[in-house]
């Protein structure tokens, strides 16, 4: 009995002796399960697994996998609302993390605040990163956590711009929901808004947006110019994403060839610039002499350009010529016109209407047909010589694009302040190297080896972006830096520079080449012989407005045959052209001054 009672004994103490080794194994992590090892994947990845597991992989991972478990953890800490642990792991991260790293880590941290409904803090982080230099993905990221920002601050219009941004980082159906968010933000937004929000400041894709938007979302259109705009913007954006939201039909026709049969005409005919209207209106009206269309003109000078749109469409217009000031051109843009419209001036903004056009004598339009004429008559290296003042610099970077679109290199840029400083000015310039050598650039010119930059060459051609008195003064210290004894460098102007011929020979100006318009010199003696006839006290800048004006309205039916490439077209300012954005584009006529008057180039003077 003894024996039995001793044997139960010594049975229970090793089963408690079993059992405790069992509890003891399974506290210590024993009989855990082991974690394996994997390959981090995207750090900005959908997230599918718990923070725990995250967590789990970066306490065995090793090398970058580390960081990147860590940062998904995180992302799912905040995907959990718990905010607080990720905080806490979020200063470990950044402890440890590696310069390149650091962006990341500052994403993290703007994510963090956002989950606590602190989006200013937020959006003031993300200002602070360089998106460029984050990968595809992070970028994607980033856009998301702005997007979110923004929203959270009531602002749908920056918040979509966000996910615009965003939506070409993304594919399949994380872009389709990308694209359903921007749609649901844009439908909150007023049509005035919306129009306000165009620009040039953004990118095609989200002036598309607004534009598409401001239209949809506009209830109390009538349904022929409601019509009218969404043809017009499905020709505008053959591929844009918002496309999906056209209705009825995922391509909509593009709007039919115009023929009209009353055009407005808008015009400054009062106030400070009534001059410069009447000029046009008269070169409107002669050109449109014999012709059944109706023409009626209505008053820029003070208007709101939305009213006199309206009152245009109110009083049965089908087309509208003008307006001629940059800032009516750009106000008329936002109304998104149901008509044609030829604009007489080119605002920054110029969106791709289907129907709209962009018709002027900007003195841009000059130098690029200036850099088209030099390349024409053989030069390699054109010196620009301007005035350092807004118009100079931009008159001189439109001479350069299109020089080097021509060329593959670029022009020599150099600027004049004033009288008292330009030989210095002629001596700098002359000495001056391509604006992209200068700059340490890589180019390849003709001949050169690829990949490194060949010597400069000296400047062979001179354009001077001058007016006449300018001209005068300026080329003879050209003649006296280089040596009075060479020849001249071949020098180019614009029709800023124009002299009336006939006058007493200017020996400084002997072998000036000039463009202008062909109405300037020969062109149309007759119609020029009535027209001073009747207004005798016409100058030259009054006679180039009203061969705008009558060009303008001799081009109204030709259109859209020259946008779609119809040979050029001659008219009193030029060869006329129109660009698949729809500007109209001249080809000048070049003039060389020979004793007084300018003659063809190449054409010889009588002998005397």
């Amino acid at each position: 009995m003894a024996t039995q009672l001793q044997w139960a004994s010594v049975t229970r103490l090793l089963c408690t002796l079993v059992l405790s080794s069992a509890l003891t194994a399974c506290g210590s992590g024993l009989l855990q399960p082991t974690v394996e090892p994997e390959p981090a994947p995207d750090m900005f990845s959908p997230l599918d697994r718990p923070a725990e597991q995250y967590s789990a992989q970066a306490n065995v991972a090793a090398g970058d996998d580390v960081f990147a478990w860590n940062v998904l953890a995180v992302r799912a800490l905040l995907q959990q609302g718990n905010s607080a642990e990720a905080r806490e792991r979020l200063t470990g991260l950044r402890t440890g993390a590696s310069l390149s790293q650091q962006p990341v880590v500052t994403l993290l941290e703007a994510a963090v605040l956002l989950t606590e409904q602190q989006p200013g803090q937020s959006l003031q982080r993300l200002r602070g990163i360089d998106g460029q230099r984050l990968a595809p993905s992070a970028r994607a990221y980033l856009r998301l956590l702005e997007a979110n920002g923004y929203e959270q601050q009531q602002q749908p219009l920056d918040a979509a711009r966000a996910l615009i941004a965003r939506h070409d980082l993304l594919a399949g159906p994380a872009q389709n929901n990308n694209r359903e968010r921007i749609y649901r933000l844009l439908a909150q937004v007023d049509v005035a808004s919306l129009r306000r929000a165009q620009g040039e400041h953004n990118s095609p894709e989200a002036n598309g947006w607004f534009r598409l938007m401001a239209i949809l979302n506009a209830g109390d259109q009538p349904a022929a110019r409601r019509s009218w705009q969404l043809q017009s913007w499905s020709g505008s954006y053959p591929d844009h994403p918002g496309r999906v939201y056209l209705p009825d039909a995922q391509d909509v026709a593009q709007p039919q060839a115009f023929e009209p049969s009353h055009i407005a005409v808008m015009l400054p005919l009062s106030g400070r610039l009534a001059e410069q209207g009447e000029a046009i209106r008269n070169g409107i009206l002669s050109a449109g002499q014999g012709q059944t269309t109706r023409i009626s003109f209505l008053d820029t000078q003070g208007a709101d350009m939305a009213a006199l749109y309206r009152q245009a469409a109110q009083q049965g217009a089908d087309f509208i010529l003008g307006p001629l000031l940059k800032e009516n051109v750009d106000a008329l843009l936002k109304q998104d016109p149901a008509m044609p419209v030829l604009a007489l001036n080119q605002p920054a903004y110029q969106p791709q209407l289907a129907a709209f056009y962009y018709f002027s004598l900007s003195p841009e339009g000059e130098a690029a047909d200036a850099a088209r004429r030099m390349w024409d008559d053989g030069h390699q290296q054109p010196l620009v010589f301007a005035p350092a003042n807004e118009l100079g610099r931009r008159v001189a970077a439109e001479f350069n694009r299109q020089w080097q679109a021509q060329s593959g290199r670029p022009a020599i840029l150099a600027y004049f302040n004033n009288q008292a400083s330009i030989e210095n000015d002629v001596r700098r310039a002359l000495n001056s190297r391509p604006a992209a050598a200068a700059a340490g650039q890589v180019q390849t010119l003709e001949g050169s080896t690829p990949g490194l930059v060949p010597e400069a060459r000296p400047a062979d051609s001179v354009f001077m972006v001058t007016n006449a008195a300018e001209t005068r003064y300026i080329l003879p210290y050209f003649d006296f830096v280089r040596d009075s004894r060479a020849a001249r460098l071949p020098t180019y102007v614009i029709s800023r520079s124009y002299i009336p011929a006939g006058e007493a020979p200017m020996g400084e100006l002997a072998g000036l080449r000039l463009s202008d318009m062909p109405w300037m010199f020969d062109g149309a003696p007759q119609l020029k012989e009535e027209v001073l006839s009747l207004w005798p006290e016409a100058n030259a800048g009054w006679l180039r407005l009203f061969a705008l004006g009558y060009d303008a309205r001799a081009l109204v039916m030709q259109l859209p045959a020259l946008r779609q490439g119809a040979p050029a077209v001659p008219g009193l300012t030029g060869e006329l052209t129109v660009s698949p954005e729809g500007v109209v584009q001249r080809r000048l006529q070049w003039r060389e001054y020979v004793n007084g008057d300018w003659l063809s180039i190449g054409q010889q003077t009588e002998p005397q």
